[in-house]
Protein backbone atom coordinates (compact mmCIF):
# COMPACT_ATOMS: atom_id res chain seq x y z
CA UNK A 1 0.00 0.00 0.00
CA UNK A 2 1.43 3.45 -0.90
CA UNK A 3 2.62 5.57 2.00
CA UNK A 4 0.03 8.29 1.35
CA UNK A 5 -2.82 5.74 1.54
CA UNK A 6 -1.53 4.44 4.85
CA UNK A 7 -1.41 7.94 6.23
CA UNK A 8 -4.95 8.64 5.02
CA UNK A 9 -6.32 5.53 6.67
CA UNK A 10 -4.53 6.36 9.92
CA UNK A 11 -5.91 9.91 9.87
CA UNK A 12 -9.49 8.69 9.32
CA UNK A 13 -9.09 6.16 12.15
CA UNK A 14 -7.90 8.84 14.54
CA UNK A 15 -10.80 11.11 13.59
CA UNK A 16 -13.35 8.35 14.16
CA UNK A 17 -11.80 7.47 17.50
CA UNK A 18 -11.93 11.11 18.53
CA UNK A 19 -15.59 11.44 17.55
CA UNK A 20 -16.45 8.27 19.47
CA UNK A 21 -14.85 9.70 22.56
CA UNK A 22 -17.02 12.80 22.38
CA UNK A 23 -20.30 10.83 22.68
CA UNK A 24 -21.59 10.47 26.22
CA UNK A 25 -21.88 6.90 27.52
CA UNK A 26 -25.30 5.35 27.12
CA UNK A 27 -27.25 5.36 30.38
CA UNK A 28 -28.45 2.15 31.98
CA UNK A 29 -31.74 0.89 30.55
CA UNK A 30 -34.86 1.81 32.47
CA UNK A 31 -36.87 -0.95 34.03
CA UNK A 32 -40.54 -1.16 33.19
CA UNK A 33 -42.97 0.40 35.64
CA UNK A 34 -45.12 -2.44 36.98
CA UNK A 35 -47.43 -2.79 39.99
CA UNK A 36 -45.83 -3.97 43.20
CA UNK A 37 -47.79 -6.87 44.71
CA UNK A 38 -47.05 -7.93 48.27
CA UNK A 39 -48.34 -11.19 49.76
CA UNK A 40 -48.63 -12.13 53.42
CA UNK A 41 -49.70 -15.48 54.85
CA UNK A 42 -51.51 -16.02 58.13
CA UNK A 43 -52.06 -19.43 59.72
CA UNK A 44 -54.17 -20.57 62.64
CA UNK A 45 -55.26 -23.92 64.06
CA UNK A 46 -58.37 -24.72 66.08
CA UNK A 47 -58.99 -27.97 67.96
CA UNK A 48 -62.07 -30.09 68.55
CA UNK A 49 -63.36 -32.41 71.21
CA UNK A 50 -63.68 -36.12 70.48
CA UNK A 51 -66.23 -36.87 67.77
CA UNK A 52 -67.36 -33.25 67.63
CA UNK A 53 -67.56 -30.97 64.60
CA UNK A 54 -68.36 -27.71 66.46
CA UNK A 55 -65.83 -25.53 68.22
CA UNK A 56 -65.83 -25.15 71.96
CA UNK A 57 -66.25 -21.55 73.25
CA UNK A 58 -62.52 -21.19 73.98
CA UNK A 59 -61.55 -22.30 70.47
CA UNK A 60 -64.20 -20.06 68.96
CA UNK A 61 -62.70 -17.12 70.87
CA UNK A 62 -59.22 -17.91 69.54
CA UNK A 63 -60.57 -18.02 65.99
CA UNK A 64 -62.34 -14.68 66.45
CA UNK A 65 -59.11 -13.12 67.74
CA UNK A 66 -57.20 -14.46 64.73
CA UNK A 67 -59.73 -13.07 62.26
CA UNK A 68 -59.87 -9.70 64.03
CA UNK A 69 -56.09 -9.34 63.64
CA UNK A 70 -56.15 -9.72 59.84
CA UNK A 71 -55.46 -6.54 57.84
CA UNK A 72 -58.56 -4.53 57.08
CA UNK A 73 -57.59 -3.76 53.46
CA UNK A 74 -56.68 -5.95 50.56
CA UNK A 75 -57.99 -9.23 49.21
CA UNK A 76 -57.95 -12.67 50.79
CA UNK A 77 -57.92 -16.28 49.72
CA UNK A 78 -58.40 -18.88 52.42
CA UNK A 79 -57.80 -22.62 52.68
CA UNK A 80 -59.47 -24.64 55.44
CA UNK A 81 -58.20 -28.19 56.06
CA UNK A 82 -60.01 -30.57 58.41
CA UNK A 83 -58.38 -33.45 60.29
CA UNK A 84 -59.38 -36.24 62.67
CA UNK A 85 -57.59 -38.62 65.03
CA UNK A 86 -57.14 -42.31 64.33
CA UNK A 87 -59.90 -43.77 66.49
CA UNK A 88 -62.44 -44.68 63.83
CA UNK A 89 -62.66 -46.00 60.30
CA UNK A 90 -61.11 -44.10 57.43
CA UNK A 91 -64.51 -43.29 55.96
CA UNK A 92 -65.89 -42.00 59.25
CA UNK A 93 -62.84 -39.85 59.94
CA UNK A 94 -62.93 -38.41 56.44
CA UNK A 95 -66.56 -37.38 56.87
CA UNK A 96 -65.89 -35.99 60.35
CA UNK A 97 -62.94 -33.91 59.15
CA UNK A 98 -65.10 -32.56 56.33
CA UNK A 99 -67.80 -31.47 58.81
CA UNK A 100 -65.17 -29.74 60.91
CA UNK A 101 -63.76 -27.90 57.88
CA UNK A 102 -67.26 -26.93 56.80
CA UNK A 103 -68.04 -25.57 60.27
CA UNK A 104 -64.91 -23.39 60.34
CA UNK A 105 -65.56 -22.18 56.79
CA UNK A 106 -69.03 -21.05 57.83
CA UNK A 107 -67.54 -19.16 60.78
CA UNK A 108 -65.10 -17.41 58.45
CA UNK A 109 -67.95 -16.32 56.19
CA UNK A 110 -70.02 -15.17 59.16
CA UNK A 111 -67.09 -13.06 60.34
CA UNK A 112 -67.18 -11.03 57.12
CA UNK A 113 -65.14 -13.10 54.70
CA UNK A 114 -68.19 -14.20 52.74
CA UNK A 115 -66.78 -12.84 49.46
CA UNK A 116 -63.37 -14.39 49.97
CA UNK A 117 -62.30 -17.24 47.71
CA UNK A 118 -62.39 -20.11 50.18
CA UNK A 119 -61.24 -23.68 49.51
CA UNK A 120 -62.05 -26.56 51.84
CA UNK A 121 -60.31 -29.93 52.18
CA UNK A 122 -60.86 -32.98 54.37
CA UNK A 123 -57.86 -35.15 55.23
CA UNK A 124 -59.36 -37.55 57.78
CA UNK A 125 -56.61 -39.20 59.80
CA UNK A 126 -54.11 -39.28 56.93
CA UNK A 127 -51.97 -36.34 58.09
CA UNK A 128 -51.61 -36.35 61.85
CA UNK A 129 -49.86 -33.47 63.55
CA UNK A 130 -48.63 -35.93 66.17
CA UNK A 131 -47.90 -39.49 64.96
CA UNK A 132 -48.08 -40.88 68.48
CA UNK A 133 -50.98 -42.52 70.26
CA UNK A 134 -52.82 -41.55 73.40
CA UNK A 135 -55.09 -38.69 74.40
CA UNK A 136 -52.42 -35.99 74.08
CA UNK A 137 -51.61 -36.95 70.49
CA UNK A 138 -55.27 -37.41 69.57
CA UNK A 139 -56.11 -33.96 70.93
CA UNK A 140 -53.48 -32.36 68.65
CA UNK A 141 -54.80 -34.27 65.64
CA UNK A 142 -58.46 -33.28 66.06
CA UNK A 143 -58.01 -29.97 64.33
CA UNK A 144 -58.72 -27.61 61.45
CA UNK A 145 -55.83 -25.71 59.91
CA UNK A 146 -56.53 -22.31 58.40
CA UNK A 147 -54.29 -20.62 55.84
CA UNK A 148 -55.20 -17.09 54.81
CA UNK A 149 -53.31 -15.46 51.95
CA UNK A 150 -53.55 -11.69 51.68
CA UNK A 151 -52.46 -9.44 48.82
CA UNK A 152 -52.04 -5.71 48.48
CA UNK A 153 -51.10 -4.05 45.18
CA UNK A 154 -49.28 -0.71 45.03
CA UNK A 155 -49.30 1.41 41.89
CA UNK A 156 -45.96 2.72 40.56
CA UNK A 157 -45.18 6.38 41.14
CA UNK A 158 -45.37 8.13 37.80
CA UNK A 159 -43.56 11.34 36.80
CA UNK A 160 -40.51 10.87 39.02
CA UNK A 161 -37.41 10.49 36.85
CA UNK A 162 -34.10 12.20 36.26
CA UNK A 163 -34.81 14.63 33.44
CA UNK A 164 -31.09 15.31 33.00
CA UNK A 165 -30.50 11.82 31.61
CA UNK A 166 -30.70 11.62 27.83
CA UNK A 167 -29.39 9.53 25.00
CA UNK A 168 -27.72 11.49 22.18
CA UNK A 169 -29.74 14.58 23.03
CA UNK A 170 -33.09 12.76 23.12
CA UNK A 171 -35.02 12.73 26.37
CA UNK A 172 -35.61 9.20 27.61
CA UNK A 173 -39.15 8.01 28.46
CA UNK A 174 -38.78 5.95 31.63
CA UNK A 175 -42.42 6.55 32.55
CA UNK A 176 -43.74 4.97 29.37
CA UNK A 177 -46.55 2.62 30.43
CA UNK A 178 -46.61 3.87 34.02
CA UNK A 179 -50.17 5.23 33.75
CA UNK A 180 -51.35 1.90 32.36
CA UNK A 181 -49.86 0.05 35.34
CA UNK A 182 -51.41 2.52 37.78
CA UNK A 183 -54.83 2.15 36.15
CA UNK A 184 -54.52 -1.63 36.36
CA UNK A 185 -53.99 -1.45 40.12
CA UNK A 186 -57.01 0.83 40.48
CA UNK A 187 -59.27 -1.50 38.50
CA UNK A 188 -58.23 -5.02 39.48
CA UNK A 189 -60.65 -6.66 41.91
CA UNK A 190 -58.19 -9.15 43.38
CA UNK A 191 -54.51 -8.10 43.62
CA UNK A 192 -53.65 -11.79 43.89
CA UNK A 193 -54.49 -12.10 40.19
CA UNK A 194 -51.49 -9.87 39.43
CA UNK A 195 -49.25 -12.28 41.33
CA UNK A 196 -50.36 -15.71 40.18
CA UNK A 197 -53.54 -15.50 38.11
CA UNK A 198 -56.44 -17.93 38.17
CA UNK A 199 -56.82 -21.45 36.80
CA UNK A 200 -58.75 -21.64 33.55
CA UNK A 201 -61.76 -23.89 33.90
CA UNK A 202 -63.48 -26.11 34.38
CA UNK A 203 -65.55 -25.03 31.38
CA UNK A 204 -68.89 -26.30 30.12
CA UNK A 205 -68.01 -27.33 26.58
CA UNK A 206 -71.57 -28.28 25.65
CA UNK A 207 -72.94 -24.90 26.70
CA UNK A 208 -70.23 -23.01 24.83
CA UNK A 209 -70.72 -25.10 21.68
CA UNK A 210 -74.47 -24.51 21.75
CA UNK A 211 -73.89 -20.77 21.97
CA UNK A 212 -71.77 -20.90 18.81
CA UNK A 213 -74.47 -22.92 17.00
CA UNK A 214 -77.14 -20.38 18.00
CA UNK A 215 -74.97 -17.56 16.70
CA UNK A 216 -74.30 -19.28 13.37
CA UNK A 217 -77.98 -20.16 12.85
CA UNK A 218 -79.16 -16.66 13.80
CA UNK A 219 -80.95 -17.93 16.89
CA UNK A 220 -79.24 -15.71 19.45
CA UNK A 221 -81.36 -15.27 22.53
CA UNK A 222 -82.29 -11.66 23.19
CA UNK A 223 -81.67 -10.05 26.55
CA UNK A 224 -84.62 -9.81 28.93
CA UNK A 225 -86.38 -6.48 29.08
CA UNK A 226 -85.79 -4.41 32.22
CA UNK A 227 -88.11 -5.54 34.98
CA UNK A 228 -88.76 -8.95 33.45
CA UNK A 229 -87.60 -12.21 34.91
CA UNK A 230 -84.91 -13.99 32.91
Amino acid sequence: MPRIDRLAFATVGLMLAGCAGLDPPSPEPWTARVPAVAEARYTHTVYFATDRAELAPSERASLDAFLAALPAEGQYRALVIGHADERASDAYNLALSDRRARHVAELLRAHGLERVELARRAMGESRPADPGTGEAAWARNRRVEILVRHWVAEAPRCGEWDRSRSLHGQQLLPDLGCATAANLVAQVADPGDLAEGRPLGPADGVREAEAIVRYRTDKVRSLAEPGQAP
